[in-house]
């Protein structure tokens, strides 16, 4: 098989694999498994006989010392099985991790994307893994996820991070060893929409997409840009130079060197602005 029969099989398994998902990741409780399956069992096995007494055993209702029994075991059971759900239950919000960022749903869903994340980290007082930048309103947010509650979404935030943002991730490698491992199978997958681009700014000269084909999307934090300001790298660490029009190519080394420093600070002086100006404008509503 020619190399170049390769390259077009090898081209379109890329584009066939390349879904935009994310996983949905429920709280566990933090009540030891095996105490909340005994409560439930006892529960289950209190409401039987009361049931069983009340409708089946005729002694106990002849007998009027023993007529109230199958009520009170029905009562019994009915507490039991209450306190069951409330210790097996949490009241952790569900986690969302995957292409967007990270997302929490506290009745609507709020998410970071991965490029707006500023610092991970992990509080070991409160054993939880705290992440640090800002929403999709440009608000400075802050949330913890802890380990016991989310110890799969704990995981795979971790895994994405490094994958995507690996400057950002501010835990020592010993402490990565200890959390949770990120297993293939868990969570629940989420196929989600193509990313949508128009409206969003550049990362680098703050203009608005007002034409999805003028935008170029960083593959790894889905930062946007125009097409004719895509740097050669992506803050996130991403080369972007298959992005960049042909007439960009072509430096050499040491003037890569210097446009990616130069990159880098537009970025960062882009970003600031955005931020700026969004505040100005909650100010001005708010008056």
């Amino acid at each position: 098989m020619s190399k170049k029969t390769k390259a077009k099989q090898t081209s379109k398994k890329d584009k066939r694999d390349v879904r935009r998902q994310e996983r949905r990741f429920v709280s566990q409780a933090a009540t030891n498994p095996t105490i909340v399956s005994g409560a439930g069992a006892l529960s289950a096995l209190l409401l039987g006989a009361g049931l069983w007494a009340y409708f089946y055993a005729k002694s106990f209702a002849e007998d009027d010392q023993l007529k109230a029994v199958p009520s009170y075991l029905i009562a019994a059971g009915a507490v039991i099985m209450g306190i069951t759900i409330w210790i097996g239950t949490s009241s952790e919000s569900p986690i969302r991790v995957g292409a967007p960022g990270i997302a929490v749903e506290k009745g609507e869903l709020r998410r970071m994307a991965w490029w707006a994340v500023e610092k991970i980290r992990f509080e070991a007082g409160a054993l939880a893994l705290v992440i640090t930048g800002k929403d999709e309103a440009s608000s400075d947010w802050t949330f913890k996820v802890p380990v016991k509650a989310h110890p799969e979404a704990v995981a795979w935030i971790v895994k994405e991070a490094q994958d995507r943002i690996p400057r950002r991730v501010d835990i020592d490698d010993d402490l990565l060893e200890k959390l949770p491992a990120a297993h293939e199978h868990v969570g629940q997958r989420v196929d989600l929409e193509p990313l949508q681009v128009v409206g969003k700014k550049c990362a680098v000269t703050g203009k608005t997409i007002s034409y999805e084909p003028d935008a170029r999307v960083c593959p790894q934090c889905e930062r946007v840009y125009v097409k004719t300001s895509v740097p050669k790298k992506c803050r996130c660490g991403n080369s972007l130079v298959h992005l960049r029009p042909k007439s960009l190519q072509g430096f050499d080394d040491a003037e890569e060197v210097a446009d990616d420093e130069e990159d880098d600070e537009r970025v960062s002086a882009s970003d600031e602005r955005t931020s700026t100006e969004t505040k100005a404008a909650e100010e001005t509503a708010e008056s």
